[in-house]
């Protein structure tokens, strides 16, 4: 059966019903509960992101290339809060540490990300609220 056949028989408000929409909320949250109960480790805070970060600044320069003691300190990281491969490089990199933080922390407290604010996270916040943001980030 073709997908287009499998949906030519059903009217519009069946596709999106309020009981097949508490379906997939009620997989979404059944999904983040499973990786907050396989979640080893401790918890990542921004703090504790930032301060792998100046860890790895303080190497010596090697093309952030994943070796030596660079490479310790990734592991120490995937080890320490749980973290996948590329989560860990992107943060000794300093790349998407705010955004890496924010997906654990929903995790950690069964909290789903809003829709409106995935793909602009400083939506609806002042230009200082922003400016201040963006600041702390490299402090």
């Amino acid at each position: 059966m073709k997908l287009s056949e499998y949906y030519e028989g059903r009217e519009e408000s069946e596709k999106d019903s309020p009981a097949r929409r508490k379906k997939a909320l009620a997989r979404k949250i059944k999904k983040i509960q499973k990786r907050r109960d396989d979640h080893k480790g401790e918890w990542i805070t921004f703090e504790d992101a930032k301060e792998y970060r100046d860890r790895a600044e303080k190497l010596p320069y090697n093309g952030l290339q994943d070796i030596g003691e660079r490479r310790e300190l990734r592991i120490e990281l995937q080890e320490r809060f749980g973290l996948t491969e590329g989560e860990a490089i992107n943060i000794l990199n300093g790349f998407h540490m705010r955004d890496i933080v924010q997906v654990y922390d929903n995790i950690k407290n069964l909290r789903m990300p809003e829709v409106s604010n995935i793909a602009n996270p400083y939506k609806g916040n002042s230009d200082s609220e922003v400016k201040e943001r963006l600041e702390s980030d490299f402090d």
